[in-house]
């Protein structure tokens, strides 16, 4: 499988809530960094994902523009897409990989700023994805549009 492709997979596994699936196409060394204070391994992710889509249970990723993008390197391939998350928070969320206390149920709909997920992939394991920063975006701008004032500590 190609880098996009693996990516397409993945992606479909998270937006589909199959953890185990979309966890299997993750490194053991995998690091996801982004907007948190610092990177989170391949369990906190994974836990992430699901307790995100447990508080958003209508949450989507909104993945589009998967492409492979070049790479001197042959020994890792490289892809990115656009991810929009969206969804309405309606059951209390323990986002506990961030170390943040309870966040009650809104009933509020999130509309996150597009972001570029950029993924490194190696011996057919997405070994990172980087996020960079989006105004807005981010576990900041998800906390912010909930209406919730608590500071990011790890």
């Amino acid at each position: 499988m190609n880098g996009a492709d693996i990516v397409k997979q993945f992606m479909i596994a998270l937006e589909t809530q199959e953890f185990t699936l979309a966890s299997d196409y993750l490194a053991d060394d995998f690091t996801y960094t982004g907007m948190l204070p610092r990177p989170l391994n391949k369990k906190q992710f994974i836990t992430l994902m699901k307790e995100l889509k447990y508080g958003m249970p209508n949450m989507s990723l909104n993945v589009r523009d998967i492409r492979e993008t070049s790479n001197e390197l042959k020994q890792e391939q490289n892809a990115e897409c656009t991810v929009q998350l969206t969804g309405t928070q309606s059951n209390a969320m323990e986002l506990v990989p961030l170390s943040l206390p309870t966040i009650p149920e809104t009933n509020r709909r999130i509309i996150l700023p597009p972001e570029q997920w950029r993924f490194t992939i190696m011996n057919d394991k997405i070994s990172a994805i980087f996020v960079p920063p989006v105004s807005g975006g981010g576990i900041p701008g998800l906390l912010q549009q909930l209406g919730i004032d608590i500071p990011i500590i790890q």
